[in-house]
């Protein structure tokens, strides 16, 4: 299946679910939210529905006003397009709403862990992001991009890539941000939005989360740890402390990072990075979590410590070739 199946696809139906995985990020939302605007320029019948809500620094977005927590019916349509997502579990929930549809399903991703589950698979490991997936799709469309759906495509490559750090940050990335911002996209004030919008009581949460900071085997791996009942957590949404991992990673001569959060009935949500020495998503994927090689996470059942250790245990064993 190729680009070409899904713009038919896109081309023949009326209407459409879009959804991707559990804990969006920016290029879920940047990629979903894109190609639901160039549908509805269309004419067609869009509704984006995900588990989750958006995390509050990707809200500017435009379009944002399509999206839907899954609280409710999704309702009748004639195809889904499931984006950035690996596998329909991965969902949450509104895979199995789609199933019980039998209706086609566009797989459009950018994992090398997908497991080809759509209709139609149009998936593409070598590239950065889902939204460069999206682009080429409006292409193909004939559809033109404009300052709305350049934002959410460029929101998504800038995310993906880590404000352009990870080594993810190809070529093509950078020449696609280049014409998105040609083509209306604002880089100054997208990476505000994304970055800079952070209360007093996120930034103290953020301190006790580096005040944990601490380094084993042998130094080769931080790890950053937020037990429960801090100050200030109550008014901070989880979203708000996304990246933090990044902060481990930072640290001289480490090989992987963790960042682990304790989270409400006994779960941990666990972030992780590698300088590339470790496949962090092929220990994530052990936890029924997943992401790219060197950026991963899940969440787990379990105590912080108990996590920790073992999330420890499978690092050093990756380290050793094991």
């Amino acid at each position: 299946m190729s680009l070409v199946d899904v713009t038919n696809l896109l081309r023949d139906s009326g209407s459409f679910l879009l959804t991707s995985h559990v804990d969006l990020d920016g290029d879920a939302l940047g990629s979903e939210l894109g190609l639901a605007l160039v549908l509805k320029r269309m004419g067609k019948d869009v509704r984006v529905v995900n588990r989750d809500h958006p995390p509050l620094s990707y809200r500017f977005l435009p379009g944002a006003y399509l999206l839907e927590d899954l609280s409710g019916e999704v309702g009748d349509f004639e195809a889904a397009l499931v984006i950035d997502c690996t596998c329909m579990e991965r969902t949450g929930g509104v895979g199995a709403a789609i199933l019980n549809k039998r209706i086609p399903v566009a797989n459009i991703d950018h994992h090398n862990s997908n497991v080809q589950f759509g209709s139609i698979n149009f998936v593409r490991p070598d590239v950065c992001a889902a939204a460069l997936l999206v682009l080429q799709i409006i292409d193909q469309l004939g559809q033109s991009v404009g300052p709305e759906v350049a934002t959410c495509l460029y929101t998504a490559i800038l995310a993906e890539t880590g404000s352009f750090r990870f080594s993810n940050t190809s070529a093509e990335a950078l020449s696609v941000s280049a014409r998105l911002a040609a083509e209306g996209a604002d880089p100054s004030a997208i990476a505000a939005q994304v970055y800079d919008r952070k209360s007093p009581a996120t930034l103290r949460l953020i301190g006790n989360a580096l005040s944990s900071l601490e380094m084993a085997l042998d130094g080769t791996v931080s790890v950053i740890s937020l037990e429960r009942c801090k100050p200030d957590e109550g008014r901070v949404a989880g979203d708000e402390l996304e990246g933090i991992v990044s902060f481990a990673m930072a640290v001289e001569g480490v090989k992987a990072a963790v960042s682990l959060r304790e989270l409400p009935d006994g779960i941990v949500k666990m972030s992780l990075r590698s300088s590339g020495a470790v496949d962090v998503d092929l220990i994530a994927r052990q936890f029924g979590g997943g992401g790219h090689s060197n950026a991963a996470g899940a969440k787990v059942k379990g105590t912080l410590v108990d996590v920790k250790g073992i999330v420890l245990e499978r690092i050093a064993a990756a380290l050793a070739g094991r």
